[in-house]
């Protein structure tokens, strides 16, 4: 018997929110009010409607990471970089374009003796180098727009920032310098559930200007692809072998993967045998939906069920309208509800 939809709701929220944003907000459902209740149950359908169609997914990341002398010198290098000398353009927090190698060094000088300064060496990063991407085939223009309304939401504070738009790979992407004293010289320090939020809001702006994008977590997709750090793509670029780093994950490594999806089989689960409740024919057909993409998954490659070949994915079964509640262990490994 199909449950009322305020219960779907709030299943639906309830499972959706740890799934889609589990280190950055979980609503407790039955505190919110009905209105509230449907809006984000809306919000929810339509994420879940982005993932299992597999809409491009953004990468937001910060670059030189590990680096820790951060002076002047490393950030004119970077902005000669980005700009490629002052033949890119630049634009700043407040909209100027800066191009050419005298408004290059303009920037820098400025940069370097207005506001709190920035010593030309450093023991402690000065500046973020943050890195906007999307996949090949995106709108450029698109991108460009996303990025200047991300950095005015997330840094708008005053802050000094400049962002390059380049249009010489195939993935369009935009290169944002941030510094990290702000107005008040309160210094900017993201953590891993800041870099999750950039990317939820470059996505979301990505979408104002058209742009179907999504920004899920690479277990809730099952994602198995690794992909390698700057350091070793420069090494392979140099025709160097990196010592640690492979393409394809050890048997190691692929049974603790599968392991690590424990929790995220149980929240799709939920959601499935929510989805599969409910009074309406559009929820009870993305139930299906969620198992097939489930089974879909890379990580159901790495299934460590004796006999199970490695090298072909499991075909996802077929499913009706009446069979679309996962049982119990189905996905992955059992877990206490």
């Amino acid at each position: 018997m199909p449950y009322p939809k305020v219960y779907i709701d709030a299943m639906l929220l309830n499972w959706g929110d740890r799934l889609f944003h589990a280190s950055l907000k979980h609503v407790s459902a039955p505190r919110l009010s009905r209105a509230r209740l449907d809006d984000e149950a809306a919000r929810m359908r339509a994420q879940l409607a982005r993932t299992l169609k597999r809409a491009p997914e953004v990468m937001v990341k910060i670059a030189n990471k590990a680096s820790s002398a951060q002076g002047m010198g490393a950030v004119r290098r970077h902005l000669r970089y980005i700009s490629r000398s002052g033949q890119v353009e630049l634009e700043d927090q407040d909209g100027l374009v800066i191009v050419g190698a005298d408004a290059l060094r303009d920037l820098t000088d400025a940069w370097q003796l207005g506001g709190w300064g920035v010593p030309e060496k450093s023991v402690r990063r000065e500046v973020f180098n943050i890195l906007l991407s999307m996949p090949p085939g995106t709108d450029r223009q698109a991108v460009r727009d996303a990025a200047r309304d991300f950095a005015c939401l997330e840094f708008g504070d005053g802050r000094a920032y400049v962002f390059a738009a380049h249009d010489d790979e195939a993935h369009p992407h935009v290169h944002l310098s941030v510094q990290v004293r702000g107005p008040d010289g309160r210094r900017l320090n993201p953590r891993k559930r800041d870099l999750q939020r950039w990317r939820e809001q470059f996505a979301e702006q990505l979408r104002a200007h058209g742009v179907e994008a999504n920004a899920t977590s690479r277990l809730t997709r099952g994602a198995t692809q690794r992909y390698p750090t700057q350091a070793v793509v420069h090494m392979v670029a140099h025709g160097e072998t990196p010592r640690y780093w492979r393409a394809a994950a050890n048997d190691t490594q692929r049974r603790a993967g599968w392991q690590a999806q424990s929790s995220v089989f149980a929240a799709w689960r939920e959601v499935a045998r929510a989805m599969a409740g409910s009074h309406s024919l559009e929820d009870r057909q993305m139930a299906i939906e969620v198992v097939n993409f489930v089974w879909a998954m890379p990580v159901q490659q790495d299934r460590p069920d004796a006999g199970r070949s490695h090298t072909a994915p499991r075909e996802a079964p077929e499913r009706s309208a009446s069979d679309h509640s996962p049982k119990p262990g189905e996905w992955g490994p059992a877990v206490e509800r």
